[in-house]
């Protein structure tokens, strides 16, 4: 049986299930810009999505690991992840179909 130092206090499981939110956020974003490119014949959203998807993935990975809470690298990734949504969402809002 594992110590109490050794298992999980609530909060760290609840900063967990948040970067797991966000993971499967940036995952299903990545779906959308998938679905998108393939229906309005876009071929850059294909790049959209497969960065959406890294994002995704690095965001689980971040959330399953032993780091420190609040480090600024994973608020940096998310920051840089939510911008380039916001970027490929005015862009596709601008190019004419």
């Amino acid at each position: 049986m594992p110590s109490p130092r050794d298992r999980p206090t609530a909060f760290v499981e609840r900063t967990a299930l948040a970067w797991e939110r966000s993971a499967f956020a940036y995952a299903s974003l990545a779906g959308l810009a998938l679905g998108a490119a393939a229906h309005d014949r876009a071929p850059w959203l294909l790049a959209v999505s497969a960065g959406l998807m890294v994002a995704a993935v690095l965001v689980w990975r971040h959330a399953h690991a032993q780091r420190r809470i609040g480090a600024a690298r994973p608020i940096a990734l998310v920051a840089a992840a939510t911008a380039l949504t916001g970027v490929a969402a005015v862009v596709a809002a601008l190019v004419p179909q």
